[in-house]
C-alpha cells in the first residue's frame, strides 16, 4: 500500500524517479470558476438548464390551469412559497409528474389552491349591465 502512496523520489531505480510526478492541468474558463479562481459573472445561472425546467414547468401549469403564462409564474413562485420547497425543485417535481403521474400530496393541494386563486383574480368581479 505505501508504493501507491510513494512519490517518485522514494522508488530507487525507477526511471520516472527523475521527473517530478505532479502534472498540471490546463485551467479553462469553466475549471476556474468550479476552482473560485475567477469570481462569479453577474446574471450567469449556476445550473444553466435550469431555465429550461422552470419554463417546462410554467408550461405544465398553463395547461394544466389554462392560464397565461405570468400567472402561472405566480403559480409556481406560490407553491414554492408555500411548502417550503424551492422553485427550482418545484419545476423539477412537476415536470416529473408529468412523465411518472406522482407528485406529493402537499404540493398537489397548494398548486389547486394557487392555481384556483389565480383563476380568481383572473375573472372579472362581474357582468356589464347594459
Amino acid at each position: 500500500m505505501r508504493e501507491l502512496f510513494a512519490s517518485g523520489h522514494d522508488r530507487k531505480g525507477d526511471p520516472d524517479s527523475e521527473q517530478s510526478t505532479t502534472t498540471t492541468i490546463p485551467r479553462t474558463a469553466a475549471t476556474a470558476h468550479e476552482a473560485g479562481v475567477l469570481p462569479e459573472r453577474p446574471g450567469t445561472p449556476r445550473n444553466p438548464g435550469a431555465n429550461t425546467v422552470r419554463e417546462q414547468a410554467v408550461g405544465i401549469v398553463m395547461a394544466l390551469g389554462r392560464l397565461p403564462a405570468d400567472q402561472a409564474r405566480t403559480v409556481l413562485t406560490e407553491v414554492s412559497q408555500r411548502t417550503g420547497v424551492t422553485l427550482l425543485r418545484i419545476a423539477g417535481l412537476l415536470t416529473v409528474w408529468v412523465s411518472c403521474g406522482e407528485l406529493n400530496l402537499g404540493i398537489r393541494i397548494a398548486l389547486e389552491e394557487a392555481i384556483r386563486a389565480q383563476r380568481r383574480t383572473a375573472q372579472p368581479a362581474g357582468r356589464a349591465t347594459d
